[in-house]
């Protein structure tokens, strides 16, 4: 069974420190390097830790043990360590794996001749990112794990208009002279289609030089700056991370995608029709690719496509004041 554990308690610290010196002297004998850190620790050391304790309990004993520490958006894991006595019982893997169900990105150091840690990583997905060289016998692996986003699409909220209008305001406060207009776009703009509950928010200004200069402002509100991500000329941010909340879209006045936004939304508001064969789209693959937010986008393409370059033509026939 898995327990939150208040190392702060001496007689819990003991019981941490007694699985940790049992878990890293065997990983010591086996990665031939006697002088890890772990081992040096004291009860008082592991009492005044400022990481956050879960261990597996079997009938009443502790049997493993996990600490973890929270950055801004992503956790560090502190240590692993499972009682020499208690292994191959998957005592780890549910330790890491609740954990995991934070939904946040992971990254951790182990031995990299520690073979069975490396395993269990990889195992739940961890990939290495680094390796570091400490000393002549010990070489660290700098592993990191990301979690999916998952797709979720839902029926069409009333609300998402407040919202959209309510960060417009927030971010004009921040862009101030170079702000021009503000758009709500994307599938939460438009009414009675369904959507994943992310406002897309398009804005116009007179020179992306003076976004560049309030990154500072932006993360202030919350947002994680992405400079163009893809599309040149565009500066995109995006708030909520892996739950993502808000995405926003900043362009030059006259920059080409600015029409390409505004045209394909208002042309699904006057064809609802449209909208139902677009939505049908986004539901099934909603369904087909739950834990896969690559292959769900990838999968809209065509009809998106399909609507814009209908979109187009009914812009150049004079679709009813199309961009207003």
């Amino acid at each position: 069974m898995i327990v939150n554990l208040d190392q702060t308690i001496g007689d819990v610290a003991k019981q941490i420190l007694h699985i940790q010196l049992a878990a890293y002297q065997q990983e010591a004998e086996q990665i031939g390097y006697a002088d890890l850190p772990p081992l040096k620790e004291t009860i008082q050391d592991v009492m005044k830790a400022k990481e956050q304790f879960i261990g597996f309990e079997q009938k009443g004993i502790l049997l493993g043990v996990a600490s973890y520490e929270e950055q801004k958006d992503y956790l560090i894991i502190s240590r692993l360590a499972v009682h020499p006595k208690a292994l191959k019982q998957g005592i780890g893997t549910r330790l890491m794996s609740t954990i995991m169900e934070k939904n946040v990105p992971i990254e951790l150091t182990t031995g990299q001749k520690n073979t069975p840690a490396k395993r269990l990583y990889e195992k739940l997905g961890f990939l290495e990112t680094n390796v570091i060289h400490v000393a002549k016998e010990l070489t660290l692996s700098k592993m990191k794990w990301t979690p999916r986003r998952k797709v979720e699409v839902v029926e069409f909220k009333k609300e998402w208009h407040e919202e959209f209008h309510q960060e417009k305001q927030r971010l004009k406060q921040i862009i101030q002279k170079s702000w021009i207009e503000g758009h709500h776009i994307g599938s939460t703009s438009v009414e009675g289609l369904v959507a994943k509950p992310i406002i897309d928010i398009l804005i116009e200004v007179s020179h992306l030089k003076e976004i560049d200069r309030k990154r500072e402002s932006f993360e202030h509100l919350g947002y994680q700056a992405l400079g163009e991500n893809g599309i040149k000329g565009r500066r995109f941010f995006q708030k909520g991370g892996l739950n993502r909340t808000h995405h926003v879209h900043i362009y030059e006045r006259n920059h080409p995608d600015v029409k390409r936004h505004l045209l394909f939304r208002d042309y699904l508001r006057a064809h609802p029709e449209r909208a139902v064969a677009y939505a049908s789209v986004k539901e099934q693959l909603a369904n087909q690719y739950r834990e896969d937010i690559q292959s769900y986008m990838a999968g809209k393409n065509e009809i998106i496509k399909v609507i814009e370059n209908e979109a187009y033509r009914w812009d150049r026939e004079g679709g009813e004041e199309a961009l207003k």
